[in-house]
């Protein structure tokens, strides 16, 4: 049934059904406890407490005949009162038993007068060979004799007990309780369930593309469960924006160069270009922007492949400082070009496991960018910090420097901070960054951003020393 389905009912019945066992045991409780309580023998002790004391005081003055006298009397009267008595004398010999022929022997008393000041009148209880339970109660008669004046404890029906005048409340308070627990249960459900259903009808709106951050309330639980589907929606949209963003800037670079292509291609075709210098010409634009292609092909190729975790990793160890030097020696004319001072200062050693074609790749991107957006006459430094588990290394330049609001987008794929750094290179279109993040992944490192509109940028690079992958 739909309606045993749904949690709120469930949470509902299980709280109904707690209260409800919760009553019944101390229900249950109270009526033991009632069956055992001295209240509901009342009347048997107020009626032999009125036997005692009556035989007893009557009795006093006819001790003093002869027992064959009083004894006819002093059993009828004892029938008639429904109670068994029994006289002892002071050293507990028994004169008389009203009941001598039952088979239940009732306590033999040796010290009557003892007994009498213990219980001081009190009522007691006996259980006899037979299991049954007495009520009996001991009363002087005068200096000599003692009368023990007893009864069966009655047994007690359930229904006898529900009858009681004190038990009625209770049972009355009993079905108000439980009347009382359906409505505030039901509450109690709902103010569960009530989050659980906004987030179960979002998360039906998310598949639609319309989804309404979720509010935080209820439980904590299920604040923690909105919060965490608050985060995945936006994740979500993050990634469906970034995958238009992808195909709109792969669109892009992919159409610039081949309406140029298609535009020489079609000239020469057309027969539109007569000179030999102008044929050589689009020749030349044709095969550029095809090298440009290729280039951002193979960009691409490579970021699904990372992505994929598919790309062939040839892993070496690795000598990080003389690899920096040499990548320096490469971008010696353009750094002579720009007239820009590099230091480079590595006092550790840097020695790491890695695959050294792209961990060349990565700095050759991060050093060629420092080069391209630094000042001319500016410095850029090459440095590492010590670590006992990690090679740290350092590029820092003087150049433009990237605003803070664009730092936490510096490694998106096709993102240029300034789009009039393509100027800077022909095949600049925004995925050396993405590449070097996901190859530094792919090494379990890290690299991070520091930078400040006009006064320089400093990458970070942080990869596993070889020792420290060893141990």
């Amino acid at each position: 049934m739909k309606f045993f389905s749904r949690i709120s009912s469930r949470l509902w019945i299980t709280y109904v059904l707690l209260v409800a066992f919760v009553l019944a045991v101390a229900f249950t409780g109270i009526v033991i406890a009632f069956r055992n309580s001295p209240l509901l023998y009342w009347n048997e002790f107020v009626r032999l407490n009125y036997v005692s004391n009556s035989l007893a005081n009557r009795l006093d003055f006819f001790l003093a005949e002869k027992w064959e006298r009083i004894t006819t009397l002093f059993l009828k009267e004892a029938d008639l009162l429904d109670v068994r008595v029994l006289v002892f004398n002071m050293d507990g010999v028994l004169h008389l038993d009203s009941m001598a022929d039952e088979s239940s022997p009732l306590p033999m008393i040796s010290n009557p007068e003892s007994v009498f000041q213990r219980t001081q009148g009190n009522i007691r209880i006996f259980q006899d060979n037979n299991k049954n339970f007495w009520f009996y109660q001991i009363n002087p008669i005068n200096d000599a004799y003692y009368l023990l004046a007893a009864i069966p404890r009655p047994i007690l029906r359930i229904r006898s007990i529900l009858q009681d005048e004190l038990l009625r409340p209770l049972f009355r308070a009993g079905i108000i309780a439980l009347f009382v627990a359906f409505i505030i249960s039901w509450f109690v459900a709902r103010w569960i369930t009530r989050p659980m259903e906004n987030i179960s009808e979002s998360a039906r709106k998310l598949a639609s593309g319309d989804f309404p951050p979720i509010e935080l309330e209820g439980p904590l639980e299920v604040q923690n469960l909105a919060r965490v589907i608050n985060t995945m929606d936006r994740q979500v949209r993050d990634t469906i924006q970034s995958q238009k963003d992808f195909v709109a800037n792969v669109s892009h670079e992919f159409k610039t160069p081949l309406t140029s292509i298609q535009g020489f291609a079609q000239a020469i075709h057309d027969e539109t270009i007569h000179k030999q210098k102008e044929t050589k010409q689009a020749a030349e634009v044709i095969l550029e922007e095809t090298d440009r292609l290729n280039y951002l092909v193979n960009d691409l190729l490579i970021l699904a492949k990372l992505d994929a975790g598919t790309i062939e990793m040839k892993m070496h160890r690795i000598d990080l400082n003389s690899i920096l030097k040499n990548i320096a020696e490469r971008f010696a004319f353009q750094i002579s070009d720009k007239e820009i001072q590099l230091n480079i200062s590595l006092e550790n050693e840097n020695m790491i496991i890695g695959d050294p074609e792209r961990i060349i790749q990565v700095f050759n991107n991060l050093i060629d960018n420092a080069i391209k957006f630094s000042r001319r006459k500016g410095h850029i430094n090459i440095s590492d910090q010590k670590n006992d588990f990690f090679a740290v290394i350092r590029i820092e330049d003087q150049g433009i420097g990237i605003s803070s609001h664009n730092l936490d987008k510096i490694f998106d794929r096709f993102f240029q901070a300034d789009k009039s750094r393509n100027k800077c290179s022909s095949r600049s279109v925004g995925l050396g960054l993405a590449i070097s993040d996901q190859i530094i992944k792919a090494h379990q490192g890290s690299i991070t951003v520091e930078s400040e509109t006009g006064k320089g940028t400093c990458f970070m690079v942080k990869l596993p020393l070889a020792h420290a992958k060893t141990e």
